[in-house]
């Protein structure tokens, strides 16, 4: 068996992993590059032609670092199946649809600027690459204990599990035919947190796997309860409500978005938070939203139990505002505080929330409430590291509103979960660490290491490959 760790190796973004073993090609997700906007372009433009010639491709879930160059790999002649769970299949074709529109209206934008600084000469792929790539989707199960494997190809089998990351995210075990006897190996994907609302916890497996690549994103953290972060959530909105102000969240529009709606609309039934105007700014996020609500078959008991009548619906809050259109958008900028405005993009790169910075950015009554991980180089990280000023536009603001970072409400397990996840890796005997910036999977290899005598601990780096 060969690895050879295209992104999110050495790094957080970019996710792409190649196994060889049996004669067969699978490629473990394809995802897009993300940080720095020249640095991100020439990655994803550089994206190996070999891995359009692959037998299958199979997808943990719809994160755009996990799956966003599907379209260039349909675009550059990859003809094989994706395999992927029923849900993330329905997000996939939403956060591809948006991506490709971003594309297209920066492409334009730049061209129109004459801004020739990482300009490319064409998008990645645009809109009407979308449908030929969601046409290759295959749906797969998630398994339960002791059920048949999925035939991805001949010679190959899949088995998904439950992640907890966001909706649909599946970690993944692959058995491939080999000349000794089948071979095994595993990936992790994101690995999601316990008692996360809505989702179902990671499940652990019996079936015994030697290799695992395993996510490190928060490999020397350990998380502190998301009560806490909740209750800063509300000690924000009251503040910010004090003083007229506006609390602006920069939320993925997919997971973190609808954790938000499912947290504010408790408050709102217990009366804890003032009654206020609170918008959910971002079209992905809508649409994010009713496929959470077209899968309640996958919410976890915890959520039956906080909204037991009949008829009250997490997701559905009639004090939460929805703007689709532009001007709607543009209308909130105009409006005065208190009020509360969600957006994406999570990590400030792009979308409406860079318009909502840009008129709030500079003033002290607001509060910018981050609460998902930063990548480096990211507007998103520049703020968590209280620099003084930013850049929005080609212009430069001044940070003067409170920024609040509530890491808390990660949807990434941290380090105590993590090495749970790999202690109940039944016959485990090398890891390689991925989807980590290099302190935390250092950190994590560490823990890995300490009182085990068998493990191989590894942490690859972006083109590298390895033969087991």
């Amino acid at each position: 068996m060969k690895i050879t760790f295209h992104g999110a190796a050495g790094g957080v973004t970019g996710s792409k992993h190649l196994i060889e073993a049996g004669g067969k090609r699978v490629l473990l997700d394809c995802g897009m590059f993300q940080g720095r906007r020249k640095e991100a372009l020439d990655l994803n433009w550089g994206m190996s032609p070999e891995l359009s010639h692959v037998d299958a491709v199979v997808l943990s879930h719809a994160h755009l670092d996990h799956c966003g160059l599907l379209p260039l790999l349909v675009k550059r002649g990859y003809k094989g199946k994706i395999f992927s769970t029923a849900a993330t299949r329905d997000i996939t074709e939403y956060i591809l649809k948006d991506s490709a529109s971003i594309q297209e209206q920066d492409f334009k934008w730049l061209t129109k600027e004459k801004i020739s600084q990482a300009q490319p000469a064409e998008p990645l792929y645009e809109s009407d690459d979308v449908p030929a790539t969601m046409n290759l989707f295959r749906e797969v199960q998630f398994a339960k204990q002791g059920s048949e494997w999925h035939t991805v190809i001949p010679g190959v089998r899949l088995k998904f599990y439950q992640a907890g990351h966001i909706l649909g995210s599946a970690w993944m075990m692959l058995e491939f035919d080999g000349e000794a006897g089948p071979e095994r190996i595993a990936f992790s994907g994101d690995v999601g947190r316990f008692h996360t609302p809505l989702l179902k916890d990671p499940e652990y497996s019996d079936e015994p796997c030697p290799v695992l690549l395993l996510e490190s994103t928060y490999g020397n953290r350990e998380h502190k309860p998301r009560e806490i972060a909740y209750e800063k959530l509300r000690q924000a909105i009251i503040r910010a409500t004090d003083r007229r102000g506006k609390v602006v969240i920069p939320a993925f529009a997919l997971g973190r978005t609808q954790e938000l709606i499912y947290v504010l609309h408790r408050m709102h039934d217990a009366g804890s938070i003032p009654d206020i105007p609170i918008y959910i700014d971002s079209p992905l996020g809508i649409n994010m939203t009713s496929v959470y609500r077209n899968h309640r078959d996958q919410y976890d008991t915890q959520t039956k139990k906080d909204f037991p009548e009949a008829g009250d619906y997490p997701l559905i809050d009639d004090k939460i505002r929805y703007t689709r259109t532009v001007r709607e958008s543009m209308e909130l900028n105009d409006k005065n505080g208190p009020l509360v405005i969600i957006a994406s993009s999570g990590m400030m790169e792009g979308g409406r929330i860079r318009h909502h910075l840009r008129h709030t950015i500079s003033d002290e009554k607001n509060i910018i409430l981050i609460i998902g991980f930063q990548a480096e180089y990211t507007l998103g990280r520049r703020l968590v590291e209280n620099e003084p000023q930013v850049r929005l536009f080609n212009e430069w603001y001044d940070v003067k509103a409170e920024i609040v970072k509530l890491n808390e409400f990660s949807a990434h397990g941290d380090a105590k979960e993590l090495h749970a996840f790999a202690d109940n890796m039944t016959g485990l005997r090398r890891v390689f660490l991925v989807h980590g910036e290099h302190e935390q999977a250092t950190a994590l290899r560490e823990r890995l290491l300490y009182g085990s005598e068998n493990l191989d601990v590894s942490i690859p780096q972006r083109g590298d490959s390895v033969e087991l």
